[in-house]
């Protein structure tokens, strides 16, 4: 019953017990969680529709931001130019989603955050400007479109060819520089 209270004052914004920060032990934060995701579940069970998929699949990719919130990659093994399985999440329409292969494009100072490109099997050699294909890799397009920033905590472990780590080529990353420049300055479009 005193954890039901603990988390009845902290859910009505109690931060301070006689003027003094709440203080919790170890174990009744853990007590805390527990009691919280039970009421979570009950919450869900009885409001969410499982006929729904897309209910479905949005709850679970909230657990799994939890899980992503946990990760303990060593950042200093993040380099630009790597290749790394990425976590893009859960859609909305057409943006891409799920555990990809990305290009570590460039990172914040502290690397933690990085700005990432994904890659494609879809697109290969097909002609749209803002597609890139990878000589290093068969069949792998860089989709410059979809470029975008993410914490390093969705980065999951680097992507292997040919039982090696992946990295760009010189080739493939002044090509990218290229293909970049043509879809932020506009060259290709008509006038």
């Amino acid at each position: 019953m005193i954890y039901r209270n603990i988390v009845n004052e902290i859910l009505n914004g109690l931060v301070y017990v006689k003027g003094k920060f709440l203080k919790v032990s170890s174990k009744d934060f853990s007590n805390i969680l527990k009691l919280l995701k039970e009421s979570l579940m009950k919450k869900l069970h009885k409001e969410i529709d499982y006929r729904n998929i897309d209910k479905i699949k949005y709850l679970k990719w909230c657990y799994d931001k939890l899980l992503l919130d946990t990760n303990n990659i060593n950042i200093s093994n993040l380099k630009s130019g790597s290749i790394c399985w990425v976590d893009f999440g859960q859609n909305i329409g057409s943006e891409l989603r799920k555990l990809r292969p990305a290009i570590l494009w460039r990172s914040s100072s502290d690397k933690k955050m990085w700005t990432v490109i994904p890659l494609s099997s879809k697109c290969y050699q097909d002609k749209y400007y803002f597609h890139c294909d990878i000589n290093g890799l068969p069949c792998s397009t860089a989709k410059l479109e979809s470029m975008a920033n993410f914490s390093y905590k969705r980065i999951r472990e680097p992507f292997f060819y040919n039982k090696k780590i992946s990295h760009l080529s010189k080739e493939d990353y002044s090509n990218i520089l290229l293909a970049l420049k043509k879809y932020y300055t506009f060259e290709d479009e008509i006038h």
